[in-house]
């Protein structure tokens, strides 16, 4: 197969924008819930209303009014995805597609998070900030694999940094909240066909910087009961870059990217002085998807998303075995904002259950250390989506499968 060598300008913006729009949308699905290494251990069930640790800062800033003097939290998370893409029978309309299979496009990634709370006015005011990487995504394909018309590498990197308050209202509740200053950053690429046996490889990078909000409770009703609730904003972003074609010539590009709001509701409830249990909602708001429009020059393109909004249930139980050591475990199901008429390989994805395990170590009053370890299976689905309508059309059809471990290490430390 050949490399086409000229290209007009109007065709590299056509083949750029129509890559950006529907990668955008994709990788913005991938959010990363793995913010708390001790909350990673019972799978995040009931987050909002379980204030162990300063990682409570991201997940509900209320939450802060149980911690005392200064406390730190930093966690890192190996994620380690595996997909798999079987062709069930991509076609081109001009080109042979080959039978090149995609292999497993991810790789190790690790996730970091750092979270701060501080008391400020004693048992009355708290401040707190948390830096954090929200969502992201990144997968690279097999050179020629039978999906490449769709995509061939795409990443996406957020981090955010969110400065927090709380108010401790009296005894039973407490408010918090803060912004959030979140960077985005993108590059997309694939193939596309532009003639017989020709093929161009489209790419587009952007990067946008934007602000969010988050608000919440934390409300005890009685001694050893608590309930917690937080909203986190949408975030939307304005990318802006450069369309590029098989390094040839590239144009000025913007897409919109419009990041979900998600409302989590939790329940921590202490049994005795040895076991508690908790339980959670979250929802996502995922319908913000519902179209991606991308300028290129002078071309505007709309892609339809249908992304769909969604819910993720989560229980789990800690024992404290001793002063030093607490154990933990849960089980979370996450439904897929995705489609089966929209899905497409930047993400592979589908419902997942979750299942997880964890303990916290205490070494003194001052120095504690959190370990996890969790393991996803993510459902079988389909993808059948038509990139590039027309004469050079392409049908990428095939059906996924996947899993995802974590490994997870946090640390906490009290001044």
């Amino acid at each position: 197969m050949r490399r086409l060598k000229l290209l007009s300008l109007t065709s590299a913006t056509a083949i750029a924008a129509a890559s950006f729009a529907a990668g955008h949308a994709n990788a913005a699905g991938f959010y990363l819930q793995e913010q708390s290494t001790s909350g990673q251990g019972n799978a995040f069930a009931g987050q909002v209303a379980t204030p162990r640790d300063a990682s409570i800062v991201y997940f509900n800033p209320a939450g802060m009014t149980k911690l005392e003097g200064i406390q730190m939290n930093a966690g890192v998370h190996l994620i380690m995805p595996d997909s798999d893409i079987t062709d069930t029978g991509t076609t081109s309309n001009i080109t042979a597609v080959g039978n090149v299979n995609g292999g497993n496009p991810y790789s190790l990634s690790p996730v970091p998070n750092f979270h701060i709370s501080s008391e400020m006015v004693k048992d009355k005011f708290w401040l707190g900030l948390s830096l954090s990487a929200p969502f992201g995504l990144g997968n690279e394909y097999n050179d020629g694999w039978f999906g490449r018309y769709d995509s061939t590498e795409t990443t996406l990197h957020t981090f955010d940094i969110q400065p927090s308050f709380a108010y401790k209202v009296n005894d039973a509740l407490s408010i918090g909240g803060g912004i959030s200053i979140q960077y985005a950053d993108a590059n997309l690429q694939r193939s596309r066909v532009v003639g017989l046996n020709t093929e161009a490889t489209s790419i587009l990078d952007g990067d946008d910087t934007s602000l969010g909000y988050n608000f919440g409770i934390l409300y005890e009703p009685i001694e050893g009961t608590t309930l917690g609730a937080n909203y986190r904003s949408g975030v939307h972003h304005d990318l802006k870059g450069r369309a590029e074609v098989s390094g040839i010539a590239y144009v000025p590009a913007s897409a919109e990217l419009d990041l979900p709001d998600i409302a989590q509701f939790g329940i921590n409830h202490k049994i005795n002085d040895k076991w508690s249990v908790q339980a959670g909602a979250t929802w996502y708001g995922w319908n913000s998807f519902d179209n991606i429009t991308v300028v290129t020059g002078s071309t505007t393109s709309t892609t339809v998303q249908n992304y769909q909004t969604t819910w993720a249930y989560g229980v789990g139980a800690e024992y404290h075995h001793s002063d030093k050591l607490t154990l933990r475990a849960g089980y979370q199901f996450d439904e897929t904002p995705t489609t089966d008429e929209y899905r497409t390989t930047l993400t592979p994805d589908g419902d997942r259950n979750w299942f997880a395990a964890g303990a916290t170590y205490k070494f003194n009053d001052k120095l504690s250390v959190d370990f996890a370890a969790t393991y996803i299976d993510v459902g079988e689905e389909t993808i059948n989506v038509t990139r590039d309508p027309g004469a050079t059309a392409s049908n990428v059809v095939g059906d996924t499968d996947g899993h995802v471990s974590i490994v997870s290490l946090g640390v906490n430390y009290k001044f």
